[in-house]
């Protein structure tokens, strides 16, 4: 039990020297924190001149001591004798306290409740986010209208999805409204085979090319690949759609001329066609 005792005296001992630093044996200064030096008489650290541990050492009811950091007399928060004890947007006034100069604010209620609050940075009463008084006080995208005191985007320019027509999508990283899959604003937004529909706002093939089937006639379909209207196997819009030996029905299909064939069905029984010449042997 002695010995536990011992140890919590000794503990309690370090932990008193650790938050306070006062009353710390020594031999010599260094034994001492570097704002301290040690007065041989009693063998105790003290604060050297210009230094302090308690608030009644700084001798000045509007200062306190340091402790936290620099263990020497500062004034209280806000309290001070002169201008030079303040911010440098601060006075200080007939009561020993810090206050805003003139044009300077410390607090949103010293500004315009409608639009206007403190800014922490320079301490001056400046619209609030999404206010203005002019377009600088708005982003690069935006306008102010000086009237309601908004900011608001400009033409084609967004800040969340509804800013936006409803074909369209807000890119947040650009604040631009860009065409949502399947539409488009310009011709740009297109392929080299397909124009910008102003109407719709869709890409339409130009002349000359085709998205879907129906944009072809009945004997062809659209390549996917080229979008060109293409003539589709066996059929044909005239006889240079066709083989040498067959000629373009009037339905758009090739069919063998007259002593040629194109398969066994054209030879009579006992013959079949010659796929190489196409006759009958």
């Amino acid at each position: 039990m002695r010995l536990l005792a011992f140890t919590l005296i000794i503990f309690g001992i370090i932990l008193f020297g650790c938050t306070s630093n006062r009353g710390t044996t020594c031999g010599a200064d260094a034994d001492c924190q570097q704002w301290q030096s040690c007065n041989l008489s009693s063998s105790l650290c003290i604060p050297m001149p210009g230094y302090c541990d308690l608030d009644t050492e700084c001798k000045d009811p509007l200062m306190r001591c340091d402790i936290e950091s620099t263990h020497t007399c500062v004034f209280q928060e806000s309290k001070c004798r002169t201008n030079a004890n303040c911010g440098t947007w601060q006075v200080c006034d007939a009561d020993n306290t810090c206050q805003a100069a003139t044009g300077y604010c410390s607090s949103d209620s010293q500004c315009d409740p409608g639009f206007e609050y403190c800014n922490p940075t320079n301490h001056m009463c400046s619209p609030a986010p999404g206010y203005c008084i002019a377009d600088t006080d708005c982003e690069a995208w935006e306008k102010c209208d000086i009237v309601s005191k908004r900011c608001y985007v400009l033409p084609g320019r967004c800040n969340v999805e509804g800013e936006c027509e409803n074909w369209q999508t807000c890119d947040v990283k650009t604040h631009y409204c860009k065409a949502k899959q399947g539409f488009c604003i310009n011709d740009g937004d297109c392929g080299n085979w397909a124009r910008c529909d102003k109407t719709t706002k869709k890409c339409i093939a130009r002349q000359g090319y085709c998205i879907e089937d129906n944009e072809c006639n009945d004997w062809e379909f659209c390549s996917t690949s080229a979008h060109r209207c293409t003539v589709g196997k066996d059929r044909c819009g005239s006889n240079s759609d066709c083989g040498n030996w067959q000629v373009c029905t009037s339905t758009h299909y090739c069919q063998a001329k007259t002593g040629y064939c194109d398969d066994d069905s054209d030879c009579v029984t006992g013959e079949t066609c010659n796929e190489l010449m196409h006759q009958c042997q």
